[in-house]
């Protein structure tokens, strides 16, 4: 078992990042993380289908972890690639707090 990271997204020239971290023996989203470096706010917001399930605000000039267990993942073995399910996850720079 080993934490895998992600990045999901970039803003400002690599100002902010969001990013999540798996674990590859369940492939269970352990959590989010913002890290931003910016003077303005980055929100993200994941979903399954239709329900929003965490809404997680990145503060400026702070790096902001969520805990988000119990999301499930899936590995694509064929093509090598995470698969997100019914889950999605949208993030927004700058973002309303």
């Amino acid at each position: 078992m080993a934490t895998q990271t992600f990045q999901h997204s970039s803003f400002g020239s690599g100002q902010v990042i969001v990013e999540f971290d798996i674990n590859d023996a369940n492939w269970r989203m352990s959590q989010v993380r913002c890290i931003n470096n910016s003077p303005y706010p980055c929100i993200a917001h994941i979903y399954e289908g239709a329900t929003l399930r965490y809404t997680a605000n990145g503060l400026p000039n702070q790096t902001t972890s969520w805990n988000t267990t119990g999301i499930q993942l899936g590995w694509d073995v064929v093509n090598g690639g995470l698969m997100m399910g019914n889950y999605t996850m949208f993030a927004q720079w700058p973002g309303t707090v």
